[in-house]
């Protein structure tokens, strides 16, 4: 047993597919443990878009109850190993639908154009108000159905808000937030693409070794750039140097999720009239963008080759942030600054970015 801590909080990332917590002293601002599990509603669909349709269906309470169990469990892990009567307060980020799933709001608006979420505003609860054994819960805020909390968790930690340089920021997952930060006109442009579960899900589990692994196959000619494996292996199948067999199909789920991300990052530069090498600093963020080969990336055409210097991997930016809001004051105040600031560009009825999805389709 743990000596007794005097304050605990939480702070929560709710993703599609992980859930990360980490508790704190909230009187030392000591990380005293933390907490990564697969999300439980992985078995209603391992996307926002099938999860919404669940819920459209009648399932709303299942996924409600799925999250809320899987939140009890692991605060009151917390509280038996730490000796804690209680959690003093939980920070909760997370993409704007597990937000609304997290506190049984019904996200079927957001299925549908014009895709419109039933609130993106910061909440504040008991913990009694979601049977949770927190004293305080708040949600943190988002920007709209598809740059949720986690984005602006992630930007406001980064404190981009103060830059006076120029930023991108790419989060690699299920969807693939991409923003773009003017220093010198104090703009924020965001988008979301769908990269589907090559780069995180069940389908495919292993994205930064598919990476590599495609960027092998392209190197040794297994592959050519329209994507098309070499007779020999269409069959059988590429074995990666992890073990695991890239087949043709796996890659062709690469190359859509991979424009997508790349297209979604070449209609942002345009719209602000900058190259990708005009950028001061870019960061990667995202489970997978701790692991990924910036090399191996910029070879498959996931990111633009000026990306491969001066990029930071900086993991988990939206559990970061559900953190600092924890011990942060001002925090609250900082995202809302963050939402003031951005533009959201809808990138499904751009039409430079459906010329550039198919442009950027070739490896």
């Amino acid at each position: 047993m743990k000596n007794k801590i005097a304050r605990a909080g939480v702070g929560l990332d709710i993703g599609t597919t992980t859930v990360q917590a980490q508790l704190i002293d909230l009187d030392t601002g000591n990380t005293l443990e933390s907490v990564s599990v697969l999300n439980v509603q992985r078995e209603f669909g391992t996307d926002v878009m099938s999860r919404i349709a669940c819920a459209r269906a009648g399932k709303l309470r299942e996924l409600y109850t799925a999250i809320n169990k899987q939140v009890q469990v692991i605060l009151h892990q917390f509280m038996e190993k730490w000796n804690l009567s209680g959690i003093d307060l939980c920070t909760v980020s997370g993409n704007t639908t597990m937000l609304h799933l997290f506190i049984n709001v019904n996200p079927h608006a957001m299925g549908e154009a014009p895709y419109s979420p039933e609130f993106l505003e910061e909440r504040h609860f008991n913990g009694s108000d979601l049977s949770l054994p927190a004293e305080q819960i708040i949600l943190l805020p988002g920007i709209s159905a598809f740059i949720g909390a986690d984005i602006v968790a992630g930007l406001t930690f980064l404190d981009v808000i103060n830059k006076k340089n120029n930023m991108l920021f790419v989060d690699i997952g299920t969807n693939g937030e991409i923003v773009v930060w003017k220093g010198s006109e104090k703009r924020l442009l965001c988008c979301s693409t769908a990269a589907g579960p090559c780069f995180e899900g069940e389908a495919i589990t292993y994205g930064s070794d598919l990476i590599d692994a495609i960027a092998r196959m392209k190197q040794q000619g297994i592959v050519d750039k329209t994507g098309a494996m070499k007779d020999s292996y269409v069959n059988s199948g590429f074995i990666s140097e992890k073990g695991f067999t890239v087949t043709q199909e796996t890659v062709r789920l690469f190359q859509l999720a991979k424009s997508a991300i790349y297209s979604g990052i070449s209609v942002l530069c345009r719209t602000v009239g900058m190259k990708p090498s005009a950028f001061d600093e870019v960061y990667i963020a995202g489970r997978m963008g701790f692991y990924i080969n910036l090399e191996n990336a910029a070879e498959t055409g996931l990111l633009p080759r000026e990306f491969t210097k001066g990029v930071q991997v900086c993991e988990n930016t939206s559990l970061k942030g559900a953190v600092k809001g924890l011990t942060d004051c001002s925090f609250l105040q900082k995202c809302k600054d963050i939402i003031a600031h951005s533009v959201t560009i809808d990138l499904a009825v751009d039409r430079e970015f459906a010329d550039a999805y198919i442009e950027n389709m070739w490896l």
